[in-house]
C-alpha cells in the first residue's frame, strides 16, 4: 500500500509493465507530450525507463506554481504564440499518437473518443521535400 508521497513517486519510478516497453509516442498514457527516460547499463545488468510525462503531472499537483501549460504553440523562430495547431508538413508520416492528440487539439474532443473514433483511420503520410540540385561535383 502507497503511503506517502515518496511512496507514490517510487511506485511511478520502478512499475514494471511485463511484456510492454514504453517508448515516446507509444500512446500508453494520455499525456500531451509523452516522454520517455531510459537509461541501460550492460556492466551493471539494469535498464531504467521513466515515463517523465506521467511523473510530471504528479508534480504538477504539488507545484502548479512550478508547471507552465500555454494553450498555444510558441513559434521559437518567430517569437510568436500561434493559436491554431499546423497540420501535418513532415517528411515522415505522422506517428499515430501525435495525430491523436492533433484531431483533440482541433476539435476539442478527449483523447479517449479520437482514439475510438480514429482507431481504423490512418495518420496523415509525410511529404518528400525536394532534393537541392547538384551545382558542383568532386572528380
Amino acid at each position: 500500500m502507497i503511503e506517502t508521497k515518496t511512496d507514490a513517486l517510487a511506485s511511478i519510478l520502478t512499475a514494471a509493465i511485463p511484456g510492454v516497453q514504453w517508448e515516446t509516442h507509444d500512446d500508453l498514457c494520455d499525456c500531451v507530450f509523452q516522454r520517455i527516460g531510459f537509461w541501460t547499463n550492460p556492466y551493471i545488468g539494469q535498464t531504467m525507463r521513466v515515463r517523465f510525462c506521467c511523473l510530471w503531472k504528479e508534480l504538477a499537483k504539488d507545484y502548479p506554481d512550478l508547471i507552465q501549460e500555454v494553450p498555444y504553440f510558441y513559434n521559437y523562430n518567430t517569437h510568436e504564440y500561434e493559436a491554431k495547431p499546423w497540420e501535418w508538413n513532415g517528411e515522415f508520416d505522422m506517428p499515430r499518437a501525435i495525430w491523436y492528440r492533433h484531431l483533440a487539439s482541433k476539435t476539442g474532443a478527449p483523447l479517449a473518443e479520437i482514439r475510438q473514433e480514429y482507431a481504423d483511420q490512418e495518420p496523415p503520410k509525410g511529404v518528400l521535400r525536394k532534393k537541392p540540385r547538384k551545382t558542383w561535383r568532386l572528380r
